[in-house]
């Protein structure tokens, strides 16, 4: 078999050996994705999120919501939705990187009960993105276009003349009664 392949003109031999070390290449990019984007998938939804003790209370808050749990529509968002960078995938695959490794460290160093969740929360903007809702509310300057009453208070977002956040005004959004979670955490989930 060497020989035939030894007789073979050069050109052919080196084409031939391209097209493998592009299939072997192209097969590993492509498990390589499959890998990465499963992970990011398992790793995006309620149940993993909830795995640390310290989420319980949100997670209960978050089934209540419309956002969550008490969708009539079966519309659900998940964790990753709001809470992570979606103005591109490389903004997603850093703030995932960063919001995972930060809440590791935490979970596993820190006394979780001794956080001010109530004080977090007046940081709000800090940990949910605006891209997040408008992925999925990308229609919403359109749609409030003929409504005066719903138009007005978003009309100063959508110009860019404010410094506000989608959080900013809609305090609760994905996490209903979350005061009262955190209170009684033990109630939670």
């Amino acid at each position: 078999m060497r020989d035939s392949f030894c007789k073979t003109p050069k050109w052919l031999r080196t084409l031939l050996i391209v097209v493998a070390v592009g299939l072997l290449v192209a097969l590993f990019a492509t498990l390589s994705w499959a890998v990465t984007d499963e992970t990011f998938h398992r790793t995006s939804h309620e149940g993993f999120c909830v795995s640390c003790h310290s989420m319980k209370p949100f997670a209960a808050a978050y089934e209540e919501d419309v956002h969550g749990g008490r969708n009539q529509f079966g519309v659900q968002a998940a964790c990753t939705d709001c809470h992570l960078d979606k103005s591109s995938s490389m903004a997603y695959f850093v703030s995932k990187a960063k919001t995972g490794m930060h809440d590791f460290i935490v979970e596993n160093t820190e006394d979780t009960s001794q956080i001010d969740w109530e004080a977090s929360r007046e940081r709000r903007e800090e940990f949910t993105y605006d891209s997040g809702c408008l992925s999925c509310h990308e229609n919403l300057q359109d749609a409030t276009k003929s409504n005066h009453k719903a138009f007005l208070p978003h009309k100063e977002y959508f110009l860019g003349t404010t410094d506000k956040h989608c959080v900013s005004c809609h305090e609760d959004v994905g996490h209903k009664n979350l005061s009262y979670h955190i209170a009684n955490p033990n109630e939670a989930y």
